[in-house]
């Protein structure tokens, strides 16, 4: 396969693991969009990235104890974790709302630390989690993500005003398997090409 057939292409995150792990790849907990740029890599230069997943927790190791000073080591990112760090988070700004994609950047902060081997407490996450939350304007745009972002450009378009999820999610579902870029930019393309001329 070229670097440009796996671009045109739409693959699962089950796809890309099984792939990833064909050519040598150590799949662990990378990302769908990790292991998209970890397959791109290779294609380009034929060789397999020396990339580690970095893991949240030590193997075998008891869950952090939910305290504002523990250093994290054995991050468990479920509910009670997320309502810990919001209560942290509200004793500095209880007023504060919530923000589109701000738990995706913390995340994406912590595995950055952790694998830098920095040491970081459950206060700084949140401290983090609550300057991502009074950050100006919306967070950066997830990456990869494919359909999110199609979505997010479909709805954006003033002309697709009240369309239904469901026509959006027909409208992806169709542009997932044609040849090109999965964009809404491409679909907006494709669509229009196939519009008749009705000028003449």
């Amino acid at each position: 396969m070229s670097l440009e057939e796996f671009d045109n292409g739409y693959f699962y995150a089950a796809d890309l693991k099984v792939f990833a792990r064909e050519i040598g790849i150590t799949v662990g907990n990378f990302r769908k969009f990790e292991l998209e740029e970890l397959i791109r890599e290779f294609l380009r230069t034929g060789k397999v990235p020396d990339h580690k997943p970095v893991m949240p927790r030590r193997a075998g190791g008891a869950r952090d104890e939910l305290k504002s000073d523990t250093v994290v080591t054995n991050y468990v990112g479920d509910r009670k974790t997320k309502d810990f760090l919001m209560e942290l988070v509200h004793a500095k700004a209880p007023d504060i709302g919530s923000k589109s994609g701000q738990w995706y950047w913390l995340n994406d902060w912590r595995r950055k630390m952790q694998g830098a081997q920095e040491r970081f407490t459950y206060r700084d996450m949140a401290d983090h989690l609550r300057a991502l939350m009074q950050n100006d304007g919306r967070l950066p745009r997830i990456p990869s993500g494919r359909m999110i972002n199609f979505i997010t450009d479909f709805w954006a378009d003033p002309a697709n005003a009240g369309i239904p999820r469901k026509e959006v999610l027909d409208a992806w579902m169709w542009l997932k398997v044609q040849p090109g870029p999965k964009t809404y930019a491409e679909y907006q393309r494709l669509t229009s090409s196939e519009t008749p001329d009705d000028s003449g």
